[in-house]
């Protein structure tokens, strides 16, 4: 097999064909071509040096997995905390990521931190939290995981 680093006519995006196929298909746009009438760039037996090619071409520089696990230790709590909020589905999810996230930042929290999350639903989310023993009123109007 024999790879190949090209660029669409259509859309004109960098991508990798296989030059083994009759036909390549363009992953961006949809566009089918002839893979003989492609302009072929870059070309190896390898797959991974046709990749490292693209990387190359599209200046992408790929993390290795020491700096992934950098960069999330070094991520902002809080606002690793919105992110899994705003993109949760499931409300009984949302409320424990709420109350661990707040309590873990935070110690305490109050009404004002989960409204600052929360918007408009914030009493009614601290009222849900309490019935189902998610949090607990450590002293009047501050709660807690």
């Amino acid at each position: 097999m024999s790879y190949g680093l090209a660029q669409c006519g259509s859309c004109r995006r960098p991508r990798i064909i296989d030059l083994s196929k009759k036909a390549s298909v363009c992953p961006y746009c949809g566009t089918e071509s002839r893979t003989d009438m492609i302009s072929v760039f870059y070309r190896s037996e390898s797959q991974e040096a046709v990749r490292e090619a693209l990387a190359q071409a599209t200046s992408f520089i790929p993390l290795d997995a020491l700096e992934k696990r950098k960069k999330i230790a070094e991520a902002d709590p809080y606002s690793t905390m919105v992110y899994r909020y705003e993109h949760c589905s499931d409300l009984n999810g949302k409320m424990v990521i709420l109350a661990e996230g707040l309590t873990e930042i935070k110690g305490t929290f109050t009404m004002d931190d989960v409204r600052e999350i929360a918007g408009d639903r914030a009493e009614k989310m601290v009222s849900a939290m309490l019935d189902r023993c998610i949090i607990f009123e450590v002293r009047h109007g501050v709660y807690r995981a």
